[in-house]
């Protein structure tokens, strides 16, 4: 018995050891993978679906969280410029579980194809991509309540002007816009504006990390939390290798929208935003200055809630995912039939 019992602990060191081992060969020679796995289990823990739908410019990966409802809106999340649907997850696991979710990766982002080189990218593109996803999910007659970040944050408030029949709520965070305060990331891509696009290249954006200090300046400047900026080299590594593939697409996409145009477009489209609609930002944005708030109120017809949340940054999901899921709830739970609130 005692013999047995020996064996039993040597062999559970043994499975420990090798674990530890496996876990230490993964760290230091494929970082990607913890970065991967990392998500895979974050993803499982907030029950996000990974799903696929075809369509004609290629394929379209999002997550899902239970299915619709009639006495619901579903919300559809849309990320940023770079980012994925992973940006979603606190909202996943923070929302109550009986919402209906689900979180798109947008063209070239995550796991969606990238498009051709011959499709003209632009904000309208995607704009018309997302009205595809809905149909293709079955959401086209069905309204439903839309939140974007940064980029797609424009593109959720460019979309809720063209089908305003088709929102019932909109929750802009952070939008990609210029603002009455221009940070150095705004007038860094005016800087590069004025070259010209074929002169463009990725040292010109620092969403375009190339090399670990680089992913650890992006960490920087989309993240308030200091602890969230000392990013470990070799998680760094990961996210780049992960990354680099991207690349190509993401400069392609960046010299698309950087333009007076494209800035200027959520600003000029507010006006015709008329549903419902709710103003997140975090109050130390590095990249897109809080100041854009206020100016979006003054210009939203129907704009409920500007909310701001201190201690944060762009990346409101990694800075404050706590503070973010209680204005979003509030907005979510809110009674939109009555008048328009402060």
């Amino acid at each position: 018995m005692m013999a047995a019992l020996i064996t039993l602990v040597f062999v559970l060191l043994g499975l420990i050891g090798a674990f530890v081992c496996g876990f230490f060969l993964l760290f230091y020679i494929y970082p990607h993978h913890i970065v991967s796995y990392g998500f895979m289990f974050r993803r499982y823990l907030a029950g996000m679906k990974i799903k696929f739908v075809k369509h004609s410019g290629g394929t379209l990966c999002y997550a899902e969280k239970n299915v619709p409802q009639p006495d619901k809106l579903s919300i559809v999340f849309v990320h940023g410029f770079s980012s994925s649907k992973d940006q979603w997850i606190p909202c996943f696991k923070g929302l109550p579980k009986d919402l209906h979710m689900l979180a798109l990766d947008l063209p070239g982002h995550g796991a969606s194809s990238t498009p051709d080189e011959d499709i003209e990218l632009g904000l309208e593109y995607v704009v018309e991509t997302l009205n595809t996803f809905l149909k293709l999910v079955g959401l086209e007659n069905k309204q439903i309540h839309l939140v974007g970040s940064s980029l797609g944050g424009a593109i959720a408030g460019l979309y809720t002007a063209h089908h305003p029949e088709k929102v019932a709520k909109l929750t802009l965070v952070c939008p990609a816009m210029e603002t009455p305060v221009e940070s150095n990331f705004a007038l860094q891509l005016k800087q590069a504006m004025a070259l010209g696009p074929e002169n463009i290249t990725i040292d010109h954006c620092a969403l375009l990390a190339s090399d670990v200090k680089g992913m650890k300046n992006l960490f920087s400047l989309c993240c308030y939390n200091k602890n969230i900026t000392r990013v470990n080299d070799q998680i760094c590594k990961g996210f780049l290798t992960l990354r680099m593939p991207k690349l190509p697409f993401f400069l392609r996409l960046f010299k698309s929208v950087i333009s007076e145009e494209h800035l200027n477009l959520l600003l000029n489209a507010a006006p015709n935003i008329t549903p419902p609609t709710q103003v997140i930002w975090g109050a130390n944005d590095q990249l897109i200055n809080v100041s854009g708030a206020e100016l979006l109120r003054s210009q939203l017809p129907n704009c409920r809630h500007v909310d701001i949340i201190d201690n944060c940054g762009h990346a409101i999901d990694m800075d404050r995912p706590g503070a973010f899921n209680k204005h979003l709830l509030k907005f979510v739970l809110e009674d939109c039939s009555d008048k328009k609130t402060d």
